[in-house]
């Protein structure tokens, strides 16, 4: 029962974990002003466009093939919730959609037209606790597309 009992002593870290800082911005020119972020949190939302047109466009995208595309759930204005334990500006700068094409992310560029916000929520956790606080923010906003969780749940 070792792994059950650590499971619910990081389910209960997760339930008490604040982010230690918050940011939002909302274009990739802002990434290199980030500070460095090893560990965070970030929500990718479309801001005033039709979460419907929006989860049309991207599934005509993904159906070309050109690039390794998240998962479709249901349309919804947030678009993406992810976490980041390396380098949040390289995983940011894929979903925006420069860097390679192999890579599952939202490439943005490459057929999205309206406003992002993204936030970043920057944390100081083991790896397992931060998924665990994506997990349950994922299935509280019910993202457009991504997997839901890391264990996809």
């Amino acid at each position: 029962m070792k792994y059950i009992d650590n499971l619910i002593k990081d389910c209960e870290e997760a339930k008490l974990a604040k982010p230690i800082q918050e940011f939002n911005i909302e274009h990739v020119e802002e990434l290199p002003l980030l500070p460095k972020i090893k560990q965070a949190i970030y929500v990718i939302k479309e801001i005033d466009g039709d979460p419907n047109s929006t989860f049309e466009q991207f599934r005509d995208f993904k159906v070309q093939k050109s690039r390794k595309c998240a998962k479709l759930n249901k349309p919804n204005s947030v678009l993406y919730v992810g976490s980041s334990t390396t380098s949040l500006v390289s995983r940011l700068k894929q979903h925006f959609g420069y860097g390679n094409k192999a890579t599952y992310s939202l490439h943005l560029s490459h057929w999205f037209k309206g406003k992002v916000k993204v936030s970043i929520y920057q944390y100081d956790l083991p790896a397992r606790v931060l998924q665990i606080v994506e997990d349950n923010l994922s299935d509280e906003l019910k993202p457009a597309f991504g997997k839901l969780g890391g264990n996809n749940k």
